[in-house]
Parts: C-alpha cells; sequence; structure tokens
C-alpha cells in the first residue's frame, strides 16, 4: 500500500485528479482518427485498476467521476455514458470484488479467490449482454442482417476491398451483442492482470496477485451453457439470438479454465516458453482453436481427476 496517500490527503486527491485524468485522455485520443490511438483506448481502464488495487475503491471512485464529467464535456452523453457503464463501474465492480475479504474455518481473513471473481463477473456480463442484445433489436427493427452489413460495407468500404469479409460479417452479425460483451469482459481482465502486476512488481499492491491454478467454474455455468447451445440450434427468432449470445459469454469462464490448462501442461514440459508463444501465436492466427479451449476448460476437471492408485 502506499503510504503517503494515507497520511496526508493532498497525496490522495492528486493521485485521484492524475487518474481521472489519464481515463479521460486516453478516451479522447480517438478523437484524433489514428489507428495507433484507438488500441490505445482499449486501455481507458488501466489508470482506474491501478488506483483501485494500490490504494482502494474511494479514488477509483474519484477518478471515475472526474474522468466522466470530461469525457461528457469534451465527447458528449454517449461516450460519457458507455466509459461511467462499462470502464468506470465494471472496474469498480472487479477491484470491489478483488478486495473482499471473508473469514475462513479457521477465523482468518482471506481473500476473496479468482473463482468467486470470474463466477461473479461472468454474472455482471450477463447483464451487459442484455443491455446490449436490448440495443441491438432495436437498431436492427426487424431489418435483415444481411442488408444491415451490405449498407454498412457500401458506408465504411465503398471501394469493396473488403468484399471477401461479406458473408463472413453476415455470419457472425447475429453474435454482435455477445462478442461485443465477450471482447469488454477479456479487456476488462487484460487491464486488471497489468495493473495486478505492475503493482506488484512495485510492492504497491493491496492484495497479493492470486493463484489461478485451482480456478473452478460453477456447475450451473456447464448446464446453462449446454441450454443456451441448445436453444440457438432449435430456437427461432430472438429465442435463437438469445441462446448464441448466452452461449458465448458462459464459453468464456471456460475459455479462461482452458488457457489455464494448457499453461499447466506446457509448464511439465522443457520447451514451456516456446510452446506457449507457439500456442499463442497459432490462437490469433486460427480463431476456431478457441472453441478447443472451451473444450479443454469444460473437461479441466476430468483432465486434471488423479488417477486412483492400487
Amino acid at each position: 500500500m502506499i503510504n503517503f496517500t494515507t497520511k496526508h490527503s493532498l497525496g490522495l486527491l492528486a493521485i485521484t485528479v492524475l487518474g481521472g485524468l489519464s481515463c479521460a485522455t486516453l478516451a479522447l485520443l480517438p478523437l484524433l482518427s489514428a489507428s495507433a490511438f484507438i488500441f490505445i483506448s482499449n486501455f481507458l481502464p488501466l489508470p482506474l485498476f491501478l488506483l483501485g488495487l494500490s490504494v482502494g475503491l474511494r479514488p477509483l471512485f474519484g477518478a471515475g467521476l472526474l474522468a466522466s464529467a470530461l469525457i461528457f464535456l469534451f465527447e458528449g452523453p454517449l461516450f460519457a455514458s458507455e466509459f461511467f457503464f462499462l470502464s468506470f463501474l465494471g472496474s469498480a465492480f472487479l477491484v470491489q470484488r478483488a478486495l473482499l475479504t471473508y473469514k475462513d474455518s479457521s477465523q482468518k481473513a482471506v481473500y476473496y479467490p479468482p473463482s468467486f471473481v470470474l463466477r461473479d463477473f461472468t454474472l455482471l456480463a450477463g447483464i451487459v449482454m442484455v443491455l446490449a442484445l436490448g440495443l441491438y433489436l432495436y437498431f436492427i427493427q426487424g431489418k435483415n442482417g444481411a442488408a444491415i452489413v451490405e449498407n454498412a460495407l457500401l458506408l465504411f468500404d465503398p471501394y469493396g476491398h473488403l468484399g471477401d469479409a461479406k458473408n463472413i460479417l453476415i455470419k457472425v452479425f447475429s453474435f454482435m451483442p455477445g462478442i461485443f460483451t465477450f471482447s469488454w469482459m477479456s479487456m476488462m481482465l487484460l487491464n486488471m492482470g497489468l495493473a495486478q502486476g505492475f503493482l506488484s512488481r512495485s510492492k504497491l499492491n493491496l492484495r497479493p496477485t492470486p493463484s489461478f491454478r485451482a480456478l473452478q467454474i460453477p456447475k450451473s455455468f456447464g448446464i446453462i451453457l449446454g441450454l443456451s447451445l441448445l436453444l440457438s440450434v432449435v430456437g427461432v427468432g430472438t429465442l435463437e439470438l438469445i441462446g448464441k449470445n448466452a452461449a458465448l459469454i458462459l464459453a468464456f469462464p471456460f475459455f479462461l479454465s482452458g488457457l489455464d490448462l494448457v499453461h499447466f501442461l506446457l509448464h511439465k514440459t522443457r520447451f514451456s516458453k516456446i510452446g506457449l508463444t507457439l500456442f499463442y501465436s497459432l490462437l490469433l492466427l486460427f480463431i476456431w482453436l478457441a472453441l478447443i479451449v472451451v473444450l479443454l476448460g469444460i473437461l479441466k476437471p476430468w483432465i486434471e481427476k488423479p488417477t486412483p492408485t492400487n
């Protein structure tokens, strides 16, 4: 913990303002229309995580409110609302869960385990997905997805350079609420991991970095995932849409569990670094490999089950 912030309110106020200004700056960079700046804006929550995981929730709330106000002034209510609900409240939720403590059987205070954090975050993502699905249904207003994709391509690609991607875009269009939410979940956890990694190396972290070796997914998630996949196949209209996007969100915790298993298995070999580099390179090149990782996450309890000895 940063000692001077607990003794001097001015120091705490200074880093709170700095955190808010950093978030607002990252949010305003895309206005310069540079692709690199748009990429950097994905790290909007990073200053909030750095504050929350080092000095607590109060500075995070102060910085988030300040950044929301500045974004509102420069970019308007739409972008300010997006930042407030997704980046600010999302990071506040995760930090609150990460810093939560409870007493174990020996009455010792312990931090909330990562399995519980992931469980609660997935439930929150379900709410985000429902809101995204509502916006999706509002904007299409019964229109054909293929027609919307074609009109978008005419607007953003008038010369037809992306013509080959048309069929792919049409197929994934109905997954847009789930893809949006899945991307949001990934970036939130990535920013949280980067912040915790930096703070732990600097010895400024409030809680120890948790181990994901014991990551467990609730059995109910597997059941709901199965029902969602069934609904995506036999459902019609909105029910099919809900099934597709719910399955994508519920696959996320199993994807993380599968990645943990891959890391565990590769670390047992002599070429773990090369193996991990090759694995992530292939994962980026062939997105469908993510389905295998999800399957590994589902089968993880049986794969890791110790073999009984006679």
